[in-house]
């Protein structure tokens, strides 16, 4: 964008005021890259349209104390080891049930039990390595709590029902199939021939919910499958011998409701000492000049502009468009470990709990030049030109209020890789954010490799 310096000599200061006012309405309506041609030039100095990139930018990391992981349509699983974050894992813990009892016929005889996964297409991590999973059976109903969080477990039995080994294939296979137990596909096999599973009650006498967890050891990807429908089911298959052919059935239980449990070790990286209150953020001078963002832990980056304190007092001083550049630190993305497309931005108080509107739900960052409040959010670009990846969010709205604002401290910004869910009680129930493990890292203005700066475009004017 081309600024020419304006001249308002000869005009009161209120008068100046008005008029930069004006114009600052017309930058902030004028798409990025217009040309502002002036009106008049007699004095220059008077009044000047000016940017800078130079403000003070402060990081800090936030850390959630749980989220919400109840009711997903996506199951994970998998454990691998992230170079900046430490071991990530991700188990999963449903319910299957039956409809209306189980029935089979009497000449019927039993073949497997098999729990089927729908892949959904999501990935996290490197998906050349195998994953080790593992099913057992719980010794709860997971519906005996109202709602689960990330760090929740439910009792199960140590002795495995089920494994395979498995590079996982989301783009050219539909299911991953997983043999259970003979000993147990049997028992229910013949008590549904004896009529001894007519409802659920009966069958979660006998199986109350499965769980599936990775390898302990397993440095593969994190693997996304559907959980709703008819995606992921335990299928009883069976053969009845006819005279002249053997025709085949089989008995499907749907699943009912999951929770994923997702669990960060930080241990030995730049996070081993993230505070577990969420109320208290880490500066990124303590976490080796770095902030980040990961899904699933509830890892945020919180924002600052302690330095425009000073453009607050200079008279007659007014922000017409910003803009925060992210760069996610060039040696932390690979191809395992891809950043999210997009970033939201939602405002803060000092002690990182969200504002929020009049609807309950965190308040985000505006457009400024929206007719209808519409959220800020910033898309991931990926310039192959110029050999640049970067995010670009306008943060105009916040910086204007913090310039005018008589409130001394109007609180930060938050950046996360989802919206909240605003059709639930529980905001963040099966959002990206919740059902997903990727991560941003994200390099301070002292770190070798900056990636946070904030482009200010003002207007400036000297009253004589």
């Amino acid at each position: 964008m081309k600024f020419n310096s304006f001249s308002s000599k000869g005009y009161s200061a209120v008068s100046k005021l008005l008029f930069i006012l004006g114009c600052s309405v017309s930058l902030a309506s004028c798409d990025y890259g217009d040309e502002i041609e002036s009106l008049v030039q007699p004095n220059p100095d008077d009044f000047a349209v000016l940017y800078t990139d130079t403000v003070s930018v402060k990081l800090s990391t936030v850390g959630s104390d749980s989220l919400m992981t109840g009711g997903p349509s996506r199951m994970l699983i998998g454990n691998y080891t992230d170079p900046y974050l430490g071991k990530v894992r991700a188990a999963n813990f449903f319910q299957p049930v039956i409809e209306s009892g189980i029935s089979i016929p009497t000449l019927a005889e039993y073949d497997s039990l098999i729990l089927s996964l729908r892949y959904d297409g999501y990935t996290y991590g490197d998906t050349t390595k195998p994953i080790n999973v593992t099913v057992y059976k719980l010794l709860a109903d997971i519906f005996d709590k109202s709602s689960y969080w990330n760090g929740n477990s439910t009792a199960f039995d140590p002795v495995a029902i089920g494994k395979v080994r498995v590079v996982p294939t989301p783009r050219t296979s539909k299911n991953l199939k997983i043999k259970l137990s003979d000993a147990l596909g049997k028992q229910v096999f013949e008590m549904g021939k004896n009529n001894q599973l007519t409802s659920n009650t009966d069958w979660l006498n006998l199986v109350k919910g499965l769980a599936i967890m990775p390898g302990a050891t397993d440095n593969g990807p994190v693997v996304g499958f559907l959980s709703s429908g008819d995606s992921t089911s335990v299928q009883l298959h069976y053969h009845i011998p006819d005279v002249d052919q053997v025709r085949k059935d089989s008995t499907v239980l749907k699943l009912k409701g999951s929770y994923n449990q997702i669990l960060g070790d930080r241990k030995g990286t730049a996070l081993a000492n993230l505070p577990d209150s969420k109320r208290i953020a880490l500066p990124s001078s303590q976490s080796r000049n770095m902030s980040f963002i990961q899904a699933g832990t509830g890892i945020m980056t919180r924002v600052d502009f302690p330095s425009l304190r000073s453009l607050r007092g200079l008279k007659y001083t007014v922000a017409n468009r910003a803009f925060l550049r992210i760069t996610p630190l060039r040696a932390s993305v690979t191809d395992p470990f891809r950043v999210s497309n997009q970033i939201f931005v939602y405002r803060c108080d000092k002690n990182n709990e969200f504002y929020t509107g009049g609807d309950g739900f965190p308040l985000p960052l505006y457009f400024l030049t929206s007719s209808q409040p519409t959220q800020v959010f910033g898309t991931y670009v990926n310039d192959f030109v110029n050999n640049k990846q970067y995010y670009l969010v306008d943060v105009s709205s916040f910086i204007t209020d913090l310039m005018t604002s008589e409130i001394e401290d109007i609180g930060g910004l938050i950046l996360r890789t989802s919206t909240f869910n605003t059709q639930s009680s529980f905001r963040d129930a099966d959002t990206e954010f919740s059902k997903s493990v990727n991560r941003l890292v994200i390099g301070d203005q002292q770190n070798s490799d900056p990636g946070v700066k904030l482009e200010l475009y003002y207007t400036r004017v000297t009253v004589q």
